[in-house]
């Protein structure tokens, strides 16, 4: 009983140093997706309250400064995420996104280039949404400022300080005390890392400001605690509460958020809500960060614009940089990585061209029916296994990839004879990739790069023009005519088409 009673001790002393942080599965439907798992440190089933909703918040940018590809990589990320749910899982995802349009960097900003914060703050923002319509990234379905909700704000502190979890420092703004609160479930942190603060103004050197005082001649708000505006943390937990409410199903950033930015969050929504658990699960995306760098970042100085990025390369190529990564991984731009990915954008572009061809009787070819059938039924299952096991993108890649090879290997093993049985199964191939692709944001349809039926029509005119010359080269060996024909040919692929010769027929492409 003696000793019973002295581990019991122990084990109290271990929890007040070393608090359990929990997670809670939810309640509800069981996607049969698994996702990773901050608190747990495991990959968790996802599942959702309604059957066919899934809610999603994700911070969105300080409007400061032009957008970096660091900012792009993060969010064409979870932009795959969301068009795999929305596209292959087939869930109705609503999207939620703050601005920042209230900051010291935003009014330093202004101070710099001698403009308002609120013109500051929409310039950038309006740069900020057309960067992502040139990554082919959807506008969320709400978007909250701040400057347009500081009643909800001033709201929810007033709250927090109802439950008796914030204090007036003698600064004269208000903090959120960790004290009182299991503060420190993403990153693990126990009782006895939360240091008192012997100087300054915090009792503790983790308590975060929730409102905080103006000073001369800064951008004010009139509140209960006299003039000011919020801290950061508190903008995200009552802008997403005021919308989604006191259970919020997937709340997504980069991964430097994940600490101070989401803990601060998710203690102060607790508070607020009275619960245990605001948030279910959360997703962060990897650092973006230049060869032999550290992460990209505007304080570093290191930034590459996404504007500079894209007259360098083409948006698609950029997307499956993305994917050939996990969302959770970090990312070294390169050269040899947009090399890379430019192999395999093409690669597969020109297996889907191939694939048309053969359809269309251009390109004569054996094709073993069975045989790609059983491969394609394999891809299927290997892309569904991988886009359940937390969205693996770079599996699916390696199972596109061995698709093509396979249905390469068949296309350009040449016949005499157009195998007409092989034509469902090249179809299916080519539907597959494309459709796989468009979860990406890579679109092969030839339609949307090409200006009009008439420039359509006037290539199939010159292209059969040509292929006639051809044949009559070939079948009287002139080699001058052969040569014209082929002068032809590269003088079109410097207008970025492609022209390909098979031994009776000619086929172009953009």
């Amino acid at each position: 009983m003696l000793i019973c009673k002295q581990i019991l001790k122990v084990q109290k002393c271990f929890l007040k140093f070393h608090p359990i942080h929990t997670w809670t599965k939810p309640e509800g439907f069981d996607t049969k997706i698994k996702v990773y798992n901050c608190i747990t440190r495991n990959k968790e089933p996802l599942v959702i309250r309604d059957k066919h909703l899934i809610t999603w918040y994700t911070c969105g940018p300080t409007v400061y400064d032009s957008s970096h590809i660091g900012h792009a990589s993060c969010y064409v990320k979870l932009d795959i995420i969301q068009k795999i749910l929305q596209n292959y899982f087939k869930y109705n995802l609503i999207t939620v996104m703050n601005i920042t349009d209230i900051d010291d960097k935003i009014i330093r900003r202004a101070i710099q280039m001698k403009k308002t914060y609120k013109d500051v703050a929409k310039m950038y923002e309006k740069e900020f949404f057309e960067d992502l319509k040139s990554l082919g990234i959807a506008k969320p379905n709400i978007i909250l400022r701040v400057t347009d909700n500081m009643d909800i704000i001033i709201d929810f502190i007033k709250q927090l300080e109802s439950n008796g979890q914030t204090y007036m420092a003698k600064d004269n703004s208000v903090y959120f005390s960790v004290e009182n609160d299991n503060y420190g479930k993403l990153v693990n942190i126990n009782e006895g890392t939360k240091q008192q603060t012997k100087k300054g103004v915090k009792k503790n050197d983790m308590d975060f400001v929730l409102w905080k005082e103006s000073k001369e001649g800064e951008p004010y708000w009139n509140s209960p605690w006299g003039s000011g505006r919020p801290g950061w943390h508190i903008e995200c937990s009552a802008l997403a509460s005021h919308v989604l409410g006191s259970n919020i199903d997937i709340h997504a950033g980069g991964m430097d958020l994940k600490f101070p930015h989401h803990e601060n969050e998710e203690a102060q929504s607790c508070s607020y809500h009275k619960t245990e658990q605001w948030v279910n699960y959360w997703i962060h995306i990897g650092h973006l960060h230049l060869k032999n760098s550290e992460k990209m970042s505007k304080s570093l100085k290191n930034t590459v614009s996404i504007q500079e990025m894209l007259q360098e390369v083409k948006t698609e190529v950029f997307r499956l940089a993305c994917a050939m990564s996990h969302y959770k991984s970090g990312m070294e731009y390169s050269k040899e990585l947009l090399e890379t990915s430019q192999n395999v954008y093409q690669v597969y572009k020109n297996l889907i061209i191939s694939c048309n061809d053969y359809i269309n009787g251009h390109l004569k070819a054996t094709i073993n029916n069975d045989v790609l059938l059983k491969v394609l039924g394999d891809s299927y299952s290997s892309v569904h296994n991988a886009l359940c096991d937390d969205f693996d993108t770079p599996s699916v890649i390696r199972t596109l990839n061995e698709l093509v090879s396979v249905t390469n290997s068949m296309l350009h093993t040449t016949t005499s004879s157009n195998n007409q049985i092989g034509l469902s199964s090249v179809a299916a191939v080519s539907n597959f990739l494309s459709g796989i692709l468009t979860l990406f944001g890579v679109d092969f349809d030839e339609r949307t790069t090409r200006s009009s039926e008439n420039f359509i029509e006037v290539m199939n005119i010159l292209n059969d023009f040509r292929q006639d010359v051809r044949l009559i080269g070939i079948e009287k060996k002139d080699k001058d005519i052969l040569k014209l024909c082929d002068n032809i040919r590269e003088q079109l692929k410097e207008n970025n088409i492609v022209v390909r010769d098979y031994t009776k027929t000619s086929s172009w492409s953009r």
